[in-house]
């Protein structure tokens, strides 16, 4: 009988619970992610999003490490590692700013862009899997509490990641 009563137990969850579910999410997604990334040979990608700004074009030009940084809420020195990483993969190059060389322009090369396409379907293959089961409205409905949260978050002071506002602009 306790044996029952400690299963029901662990079963049972309160509304308390809803933050732990949430980051149980999160944390799990990543890990999917991870795996499939590895899977791909995309472990040494550090920081796809670097990737995927420098394939905007417009981003690109706009972007140094600085911009980068804050546009990924991450540290200078995160995003230097990471470059330095992807530029001795031979996903980017980095060439000096004739008017101001303190500056260095990055551009994503052939390579770059190949990786980009294979973290794209990484991700739709972990997404995909992740929302399985779920209706066109419960996906909607999803999407308006995220939204909801985002602006709660806002209200105290965070900031909307760089890539959230270029798609809701384009």
């Amino acid at each position: 009988m306790k044996a029952k009563h400690k299963q029901e137990e662990v079963l049972s969850y309160s509304a308390d619970d809803l933050e732990l579910f949430f980051r149980a999410v999160n944390k799990m997604h990543r890990r999917c992610l991870k795996k499939e990334m590895d899977s791909r040979g995309l472990s040494k990608v550090g920081q796809p999003m670097i990737l995927f700004m420098l394939r905007n074009h417009e981003v690109a030009a706009e972007c140094d490490q600085k911009g980068f940084s804050e546009a990924l809420g991450v540290s200078p020195a995160t995003v230097a590692v990471s470059i330095r990483r992807m530029e001795k993969a031979g996903l980017i190059s980095k060439s000096t700013d004739p008017v101001d060389l303190r500056r260095n322009h990055l551009a994503i090369t052939d390579k770059g862009l190949h990786v980009v396409d294979d973290c794209i379907r990484a991700f739709q293959h972990v997404d995909t899997g992740t929302f399985k089961g779920f209706s066109e409205e419960e996906r909607k409905q999803l999407e308006g509490y995220y939204r909801r949260m985002m602006e709660n978050l806002v209200a105290m002071g965070a900031q909307v990641p760089t890539f959230m506002k270029q798609e809701e602009t384009t």
